[in-house]
């Protein structure tokens, strides 16, 4: 029979890493790999998790790349499913790895106000509303899906995937760090903004407001959560 401290630690865990998902440590070959083809990164400062944030709804989102809460250069790569030793996963570091190259390539910031968020929400902003009339004649794809394909932030990334990945199937799977050819490292990301003012200054003035509340929604959570958990340790101690 559960225990009464179960039923109180048990959510109040769940909520934690709802709000704060797990640390991942990295294994040895997606390390080399990522060092090999991204050489101007510096990997101490981006961490994996295993799950998505919060706020990150939505099955098509298998991973995302996000600034770390507090800080200037952290970065933080979120999985939905983080398994280490599956090709599929490596090719998704790989293609995320080129978002974090990007981040280093805009620039730092404060907390969430980065220039990477800032431009990305700008181009998707300026998307959406571009291709909404394309909509109205074909209704067969949603706005959302037009504006993510076409993203010139997204693009790069996938082109970059492909070629790895056609390198990694004539090596059958087998991926040897030193067999990488020089042109699969990359030195920069070469994105070139081209973004409307009226999209940018949405995009900067949502990241903005994001950047201030993100820390206190998180906060209220951890207040929510905190009083359950120890109330549920103490029952724990008493053996209940």
């Amino acid at each position: 029979m559960p225990k009464l401290s179960d039923f109180l630690l048990r959510p109040a865990r769940q909520l934690y890493r709802w709000v704060f998902p797990q640390l991942i440590e990295r294994d040895e070959k997606t390390e080399m790999v990522l060092h090999r083809i991204y050489p101007t990164i510096d990997w101490q400062h981006v961490r994996f998790y295993h799950g998505l944030p919060w706020f990150i709804r939505g099955g098509f989102v298998k991973a995302i790349v996000l600034p770390a809460t507090w800080g200037r250069r952290g970065v933080h790569v979120y999985f939905r499913n983080y398994r280490p030793d599956s090709f599929y996963n490596l090719m998704t570091v790989v293609h995320e790895g080129f978002h974090v190259l990007q981040y280093h390539d805009l620039g730092t910031g404060i907390g969430f106000f980065r220039r990477f968020m800032i431009y990305y929400l700008s181009e998707y902003l300026q998307l959406f509303f571009k291709n909404i009339r394309i909509k109205r004649k074909d209704r067969s794809r949603p706005v959302s899906a037009i504006a993510y394909e076409k993203h010139p932030m997204e693009i790069p990334a996938y082109a970059y995937e492909a070629a790895f990945r056609q390198h990694a199937m004539t090596q059958k799977g087998v991926i040897y760090t030193d067999a990488i050819p020089a042109e699969l490292m990359c030195q920069t990301c070469g994105y070139q903004p081209q973004v409307n003012l009226l999209f940018l200054l949405m995009g900067g003035f949502i990241t903005f407001v994001f950047t201030l509340i993100k820390p206190l929604i998180e906060l209220c959570f951890l207040i929510i959560a905190t009083p359950i958990w120890l109330m549920g340790k103490a029952l724990n101690l008493v053996g209940l």
